[in-house]
């Protein structure tokens, strides 16, 4: 039509989105698609299950004539898509142009979740894809007002509900007869034959056992993990132990002989994320006798005080008024483990006359890998800021930091960027040509036809050019935002940072927070800052 040669200024410069439909594809043969399967568990009868999908998708994408080029197969619950990786990489195809919709055998085995199955097709519809439910003889390309597709979902959602309650009744009773519900069992402990009760697994009762009589005897919960890594003793997940790991091995009751169920829950936040939260301890099903027992009471009460008196002790010697400058950001070089700050207070003795305090940046060394320990703290914050005010004060040095990072200035960004300015000074050119086509026909040196042929050129041009600066620009959005970040960073701090020693400690810790994420630090007291701009 000749009227699609008009071009509102609206739409010539509001540099908007192309709108993408999926209902462009609904006469379309041959279009490539992906298969989405998903199953609960890894049970041989449910892999039979994915066979079975899997022919049932080929035959229908066959006779539908649907080009098949993919299977997404994930073993999850059918709750919340988004901690499935393979509906992860689907959702990644569809953006790239791989595949330009979903197949499923039915809206069960894709959400269980009225939100999320929304969420889903909405997300598909911005790529111009679409989504089909064999079962349900759903087409998200012929829902406009999305009605099917709520009445679909909300059947699955009462499906899953209906399922989980079936299955936390039957969890409930087992809970409550002493039979356990945990698939992999505590440290020291196996599963029974029928998989319904707990029996001590011999050999790991054995180090358990080690585990409590060294910590009743003095032994850390890091000095017990080295030992145990240094024998060569597996822990229950990996080669090596860690002090979180004996720390639940020291609190866990189920060593009583108890079994504990029902205490927390999973739900929704309010951006639809799963959460884990504790129950009402009314809620709790709690059983006495259900398997022997690792441990007595005596023994794991004391254990507990120990740990109870240990931690108000670390308590107390935070709760000093001495600030930690570093704290949050620094780490130790070789293990990568966070480091802390610390108070070490040193009484009167024969070769010191006076009390002394001395503050220190230690590693907890919770892996039990870091042959170094600790610093001197003012030594460090004192080196670490003599590195920052040497790094802003030469602007060279700042400059080719920022330029090593082959994300923000590699060749094809580089080159991408000088194709952004050249396409500005052409339009500005066409701006240009477009004034003087004006002031030629106003002064009569042009005709009428001539200027309306000239004018439909030049917008032409001028669209294509908007065209391309549009989609340079999105990919150079991250870079123009990390320059400019970078260089509100860098005129701040470097109108104070010569005066940095007399600043006071609130200042100087907001600054370095502000300009630095880590700091890691070396036996030598060599440091390596890795800079908020930088990432």
């Amino acid at each position: 039509m000749e009227d699609k040669k008009y071009i509102p200024p609206l739409v010539l410069n509001g540099g908007f989105k192309e709108y993408k439909s999926c209902k462009d594809s609904l006469n379309e043969e041959n279009l490539d698609v992906g298969g989405y399967i998903r199953i609960s568990t890894k049970k041989d009868s449910q892999q039979t299950s994915v066979e079975n999908q899997k022919k049932y998708l080929k035959e229908w994408a066959q006779i539908n004539k649907y080009n098949l080029v993919r299977f997404y197969i994930d073993i999850k619950s059918g709750a919340y898509s988004y901690l499935r990786n393979e509906m992860s990489q689907l959702r990644d195809d569809v953006k790239e142009g791989k595949i330009k919709g979903i197949l499923s055998k039915e809206i069960s085995r894709t959400s269980r979740d009225i939100m999320d199955i929304l969420e889903l097709k909405r997300s598909l519809a911005d790529q111009g894809a679409f989504f089909i439910s064999i079962k349900e003889g759903y087409d998200s390309r012929t829902d406009d007002d999305e009605f099917l597709l709520v009445i679909h979902a909300g059947l699955a959602q009462k499906e899953r509900k209906t399922t989980s309650s079936r299955v936390k009744i039957t969890q409930m009773i087992k809970a409550r007869e002493g039979k356990t519900n945990v698939p992999c069992p505590a440290y020291g402990y196996k599963l029974s034959e029928d998989r319904q009760h707990l029996k001590v697994d011999a050999d790991a009762a054995k180090v358990y056992q080690m585990i409590v009589e060294k910590y009743l005897e003095g032994w850390g919960q890091l000095k017990i993990c080295q030992w145990l890594n240094s024998q060569g003793i597996r822990s229950k997940r990996s080669d090596r132990w860690n002090t979180n790991s004996i720390k639940t091995i020291l609190t866990n009751p189920v060593y009583l002989g108890i079994t504990i169920y029902n205490a927390t829950t999973l739900v929704r936040d309010s951006r639809g994320r799963q959460k884990r939260v504790v129950r009402p301890m009314e809620d709790w099903v709690v059983c006495h006798n259900t398997h022997e027992p690792l441990i007595t009471k005596e023994k794991f009460d004391k254990i507990q005080d120990i740990i109870k008196e240990r931690k108000e002790k670390d308590n107390k010697a935070w709760s000093c008024d001495k600030k930690y400058l570093l704290s949050g950001i620094l780490f130790c070089e070789e293990c990568k483990q966070k480091v802390f700050g610390a108070k070490m207070h040193y009484k009167k003795s024969k070769t010191r006359r006076e009390e002394k305090t001395y503050y220190k940046y230690a590693d907890q060394n919770r892996s039990g890998t870091c042959k170094f320990r600790s610093w001197d703290m003012k030594k460090l914050d004192d080196f670490v800021l003599n590195e920052i005010k040497q790094f802003f004060s030469d602007k060279v040095l700042l400059e080719e930091r920022i330029k090593v990072k082959q994300f923000l200035y590699n060749s094809n960004l580089t080159h991408e960027k000088e194709e952004r300015e050249k396409l500005q000074l052409a339009v500005e050119r066409i701006n240009a040509a477009v004034r003087k086509q004006q002031e030629a026909y106003e002064n009569g040196i042009i005709t009428l036809p001539e200027y309306k042929e000239r004018m439909e050129e030049l917008r032409n041009h001028k669209s294509g050019l908007l065209l391309k600066f549009d989609q340079i620009n999105k990919k150079l959005q991250k870079v123009d935002r990390l320059e400019e970040k970078f260089n509100q960073i860098k005129e701040k701090v470097i109108k104070i940072i010569e005066n940095m020693d007399q600043l006071d400690y609130t200042t100087k810790e907001a600054l370095l927070k502000k300009i630095i994420k880590h700091v890691f630090i070396r036996e030598d007291y060599t440091v390596r800052i890795v800079y908020n701009f930088e990432e």
